[in-house]
């Protein structure tokens, strides 16, 4: 007897010090307040519902490629769901200290009993766990089940569902149990499995919420019979033997009180209904991204990248460990993205019917095999706060994600629409032009001249688009409206180049532009840059030409938060004042002229079927390699691309059916979102009291005299006194 007391106090101590051992790291381990499992994230994005308020909607969940899994707090989960669970898998939760010890014992007797008679006790193993133990088996992982590992493992899961208990409130380990237990496929948790199976939420007011009927008592049953067995109890590839299961889950809750002999009548007849799905329940769930979601996620995890938000040593923090924090923490991910907005780019560019599709064959001249291309296109739309709201970085459909999005990640020659970007709206901030101040249309270097930095010109430059000059005064209005490279460079040489560098990197926020190559007037004016732009950094750049001068961040998202709802990532966002309100409003008038006036690059392509004004800026680079177009509306500021990804010459892109390849398509985008008048009412650009309308003569852009032919400009308040009138044109009155 005092040697067996020994022994079993020896074997007591050393079964104490293993787990003490074995459960060294529980603190951290353990944590419900953290639980480091597998979480989808969410992209949100802002909507007004019918009061008039703004609220959070889902626009697309991003599965990581182990695990589906949505947090969902208990409070959110229907009372019927949890009753399921605990009726089925462990009645006693709420009495027991997170292990219960009769079924326990009864369990190893079973055990010992088969092993030495090959009999089970009761017919079938008997399993033990508790809602607790299961729990400590979701987040450990822990599977052994044999030998003397098994055993381990049994006891190392009893002491750590005892102390999960004695730490935790029986409604936070539900909640986690819930949220971290397997189902089909790589489905995890219960507000994933709703969704699939039902295409409901676990909670019934966020199902009321949607329109949708709140989960059924046979739902919640169908879900909680999974668990013990996915690939058995399968409702999708076993659904008979799911059936026996998920009514042995109602008869239970009604056996131990949780609902009523009609509401167990009428759950046992109830039909298994699954939502449909046509992919392989089994397969990892592979998504077909939006070009904005994949925007999205490059900026949120680059982000990532930066911030740390687990302060992970230097040497475990890379972009493919931010990449698998991004996928698997259940962010919630605020965007900026417009739905329908989206969704009709998406739509314009699949069909792809205003970008004439010019097949070639391309030798790279690098020894590699020449190869078939064609024309592409892309588009980026944001508003006046900088924000994304939708982009499509290719023609037809998107197969495939994260691929190449050429709004975002292709940077082009921007040709003509530069000129709006620093050369013509400085001038004008600097009084050094206005609406209607002429510049001679003429070459500013004749053949065999020198500039500033010793290139000297063969041929006489800049040429005009059309290849001619008039030699003639032109106003600022007319070179904007017929995009006349002479006097955009004119006007570039009185802003100079370091002004102009400056401002379209330090202000604007540009950042391809190179400092030894683009100090130029070439490349800030007329857009030959060493690299070139992304439509989405040319969108930015107009911006101020709709909000009144100001430039604001581009940004994609404003907030992430982690699964518990604590802030992880908030957008650095910054606005400047560009340039003054009233250069702004000039330079949207002069914008104007472009698809309003006669002559204009874009004239009759305007977006004003819902009855507001929308102004532009046409660009083509050398050779038709690039054709550009800027559109702005009171609400949005676009940019659209259209060449070879090859940089190649179209020597001729423009059928007669289309005017304009990216004008046009841009008309239609703008004119089918905004007919909605509900979420579109009816906005302008106001003109500031800074800004006053005057006549000037359309041939020396002087005030009129009599005799002069006119028009109407816009002039800064303050300067408007110091214009010179026109002597006349033959008058004599």
């Amino acid at each position: 007897m005092c040697l067996g007391i020994i022994a079993v106090s020896i074997a007591s101590v050393l079964l104490s010090m293993y787990v003490v051992k074995a459960t060294a790291n529980d603190d951290t381990l353990l944590d419900l307040e953290n639980i480091a499992q597998s979480y989808t994230s969410i992209i949100y994005y802002k909507s007004t519902n019918a009061e008039g308020q703004d609220e959070w909607l889902e626009y697309q969940t991003l599965d990581s490629p182990d695990e589906n899994r949505i947090w969902k707090d208990l409070d959110d989960i229907s009372v019927n769901l949890q009753n399921a669970y605990i009726a089925i898998e462990d009645q006693d939760f709420r009495e027991h200290k997170g292990v219960n010890f009769k079924r326990t014992v009864f369990a190893a007797i079973n055990e010992i009993v088969h092993e030495v008679t090959g009999v089970w006790l009761r017919g079938s193993q008997q399993g033990a766990s508790t809602i607790n133990q299961q729990l400590v088996k979701n987040i450990t992982d822990e599977r052994a089940s044999d030998g003397t590992a098994g055993y381990l493992r049994k006891i190392r899961e009893i002491f750590r569902a005892l102390s999960l208990d004695a730490r935790y409130s029986k409604d936070m380990i539900l909640e986690a149990y819930l949220n971290t237990l397997g189902l089909t496929g790589n489905i995890g948790g219960v507000e994933a499995g709703a969704l699939r199976y039902f295409d409901k939420h676990a909670g019934d007011e966020d199902n009321i919420a949607e329109g949708k009927e709140p989960l059924t008592i046979a739902e919640c049953a169908t879900i909680a019979a999974i668990t013990k067995n996915p690939t058995t109890y399968s409702p999708i590839t076993n659904p008979e033997d799911h059936l026996v299961r998920r009514n042995k889950v109602i008869s239970n809750m009604y056996e131990q009180g949780y609902i009523t002999e009609e509401q167990r009548d009428e759950a046992l007849a109830a039909p298994l209904v699954l939502a449909e799905k046509t992919t392989d329940e089994n397969a990892a769930k592979q998504t077909n991204n939006s070009y904005f979601t994949d925007a999205l996620i490059d900026e949120v995890i680059t982000d990532l990248l930066a911030e740390n938000p687990d302060n992970l040593p230097e040497e475990e923090w890379d972009r493919k460990a931010a990449e698998n924090y991004f996928y698997t923490k259940g962010l919630k991910i605020y965007s900026t993205v417009v739905p329908e907005l989206q969704a009709e780019m998406e739509d314009v560019f699949n069909r792809a019917e205003y970008w004439p599709a010019y097949e070639i064959e391309y030798d790279p001249g690098d020894g590699s095999e020449p190869y078939m291309t064609r024309t592409n296109a892309s588009g980026v739309s944001i508003n006046y706060k900088g924000e994304l709201c939708a982009v499509v970085g290719g023609l037809g459909a998107k197969t495939a994600d994260r691929t190449l999005n050429r709004a975002i990640d292709s940077v082009r020659q921007v040709g003509s629409t530069m000129k709006g970007v620093a050369a013509y709206p400085l001038a004008i901030e600097y009084g050094w032009a206005d609406y209607s101040m002429t510049y001679i249309d003429a070459p500013v270097y004749e053949a065999g001249d020198m500039d500033d930095n010793g290139t000297v010109y063969k041929n006489p430059w800049p040429s005009n688009y059309s290849g001619t000059y008039t030699r003639q005064p032109v106003t600022v209005y007319e070179a904007i409206k017929q995009s006349l490279n002479t006097i955009a460079v004119r006007v570039g040489q009185s802003v100079g180049m370091d002004e102009m560098y400056s401002f379209a990197t330090e202000t604007l926020g540009i950042t391809t532009l190179d400092p030894e190559y683009d100090k130029n007037l070439a490349p800030l004016v007329l857009g030959s840059m060493h690299y070139g732009m992304t439509a989405y950094e040319l969108a930015g750049a107009y911006m101020m030409y709709g909000n009144g001068g100001q430039f604001t961040t581009l940004h994609s998202y404003t907030t992430v938060e982690d699964f518990r709802g604590n802030v992880i990532l908030k957008k650095d966002i910054t606005t400047v004042q560009a340039i003054s309100e009233d250069t702004a409003y000039i330079m949207n008038r002069l914008l104007k002229g472009v698809l309003y006036d006669s002559g204009g690059t874009a004239r009759g392509l305007m977006a004003d079927d819902a009855g507001m004004e929308s102004v532009g800026k046409t660009g083509t680079t050398n050779d038709n390699k690039d054709i550009w177009y800027v559109g702005l509306t009171p609400y949005y500021c676009s940019a659209f691309w259209f060449g070879y990804d090859e940089s190649l010459p179209m020597s001729s892109y423009n059928p007669g059916r289309i005017k304009h390849p990216g004008a046009s398509a841009w008309r239609e985008i703008m004119d089918t979102v905004q007919a909605d008048e509900t979420k579109y009412p009816y906005k302008e650009w106001t003109m500031p009291d800074s800004v006053v309308k005057d006549s000037f003569c359309t041939v020396t852009g002087d005030k009129p005299a009599a005799g002069c032919p006119t028009a109407t400009g816009y002039y800064k308040a303050s300067e408007v006194d110091e214009r010179t009138t026109c002597p006349g044109h033959g008058s004599t009155e």
